[in-house]
């Protein structure tokens, strides 16, 4: 078995800082939540969302910080989290406030995942680019793409959808209040991370992208009240398909050893 040679100290206080900073971040925003100050009550029903759901939002995103700041549950951490910053990237969308707040969640999201590629040497096996997988066993390969499979469909119609400017696109897009210009970026969004994620080398990297879509997904539905299962069921059948056929993941999900 190779062993993982130690980080230099410069390395570990590095890789510290970047996830540390949006970690407080987080926390302050979900103590931020529970509190429920004026302003955040104010800028949470300004962004659509009813005021009942601010402190379980805030309950999400405390439980999904304290698990990424936990170092055997830091991976699992950052892709729970990846899906919560994909909804506030979905929101800034919808709200069309201009590039600052749609791509600081995305900043948050890059610093949260570079702490931890920087000091957890075995992530640099699967992201951005994997190397050869080693064998598994025939029925563990054809159950992982199976389930690995079953959204794509979906995901694929989705973005024909939206690419297309189908009616039924639009008429989701203007129930949802999202501006029009929006929906051909979107599925182009779709389509690029899909492909990224039905690339061998590129799989985890697509299926962290799709986190933050579904996110987004899902945070559309919670703010009209609708079932939001759909989107999270997606994600756990696209990183249940990755567990299955690359050991690899093994070593961080959902435990790290």
């Amino acid at each position: 078995m190779s062993t993982i040679a130690p980080i230099a100290k410069k390395q570990l206080w590095t890789s510290s800082i970047l996830s540390g900073l949006p970690a407080l971040f987080l926390l302050f925003d979900a103590v931020g939540k529970f509190a429920k100050p004026a302003v955040v009550v104010e800028a949470t029903v300004k962004l659509g969302y009813p005021e009942h759901l601010i402190m379980p939002i805030g309950a999400v995103l405390l439980v999904c910080t304290i698990i990424y700041l936990i170092p055997r549950t830091a991976v699992l951490g950052a892709i729970l989290l990846t899906g919560y910053l994909g909804g506030a990237v979905n929101t800034h969308v919808r709200m069309g406030g201009g590039w600052f707040p749609i791509l600081f969640p995305v900043l948050i999201g890059a610093l949260l995942w570079g702490g931890l590629y920087w000091r957890e040497r075995r992530l640099h096996a699967v992201i951005p680019l994997t190397t050869k997988v080693g064998a598994v066993s025939g029925k563990a390969f054809w159950s992982s793409w199976a389930l690995s499979l079953l959204p794509m469909p979906l995901l694929f119609l989705s973005a024909y959808f939206k690419l297309s400017n189908a009616p039924q696109a639009m008429e989701g897009f203007i129930k949802y209040g999202y501006p029009q210009q929006s929906l051909l970026v979107i599925g182009i969004v779709e389509v690029l991370c899909t492909v990224l994620y039905l690339i061998p080398r590129t799989a985890v990297l697509g299926a962290i992208l799709l986190t933050g879509y579904l996110g987004g997904a899902a945070s559309t539905h919670i703010r009209v009240g609708e079932p939001f299962f759909i989107p999270i069921l997606f994600g756990v059948l696209l990183w249940g398909g990755l567990y299955l056929r690359d050991e690899r993941l093994r070593v961080h999900l959902p435990l790290r050893r």
